[in-house]
């Protein structure tokens, strides 16, 4: 019954998860950048996220969306802003918008060196978690193996002077 309860919880939280609206996820290139927004609470190493509630959003003149854009810094400093999204299609879908670094900046090397860095924690992470993940299922399997019935065990005992004597079949 409390199994029951928790799932129809769950897909009644996950059903209510799917707001409609717009989400971006922001990349850089070269990988590693600083995103910041106006778009509170959207900030971090890439990649970030970004959503827009279709209720929040109104189309121009032109019949387009503009959405509150981002700044992108790498570890160099070097820095490009991009202050308005111009997203003309439907008001839901998930998006992917891509930052480039202004190649006349200096210090590239800097940013392609972080960028390793950021790629080495990832795949460290990524190793965690297959970790992780693989011992939760051990653990999982070894629960769900079915018990084996034991038959009970008769035990008698009777005093035999001073010792007690105990016979189990």
């Amino acid at each position: 019954m409390i199994g029951k309860i928790f799932a129809s919880a769950l897909v009644a939280t996950l059903l209510g998860c799917a707001t409609p609206g717009v989400t971006v996820t922001v990349t850089s290139t070269p990988d590693g950048a600083y995103i910041t927004s106006g778009n509170s609470g959207v900030s971090g190493i890439v990649p970030v996220t970004a959503f827009w509630d279709k209720q929040s959003l109104k189309r121009d003149e032109k019949g387009c969306f503009q959405l509150q854009g981002f700044t992108a810094r790498w570890a160099s400093g070097a820095i490009t802003e991009v202050p308005v999204l111009q997203h003309c299609g439907e008001p839901d879908g998930n998006y992917t918008f891509n930052m480039s670094r202004n190649m006349n900046s200096p210090d590239f090397d800097k940013d392609l060196q972080f960028a390793l860095q950021v790629q080495a924690v990832r795949a460290q992470n990524a190793q965690a978690t297959a970790s992780q993940s693989a011992a939760l299922a051990t653990m999982w399997s070894a629960l769900s193996v079915p018990q084996k019935n034991q038959t009970p065990v008769q035990c008698s005992s009777y005093t035999i002077e001073n010792s007690v004597q105990t016979t189990c079949r």
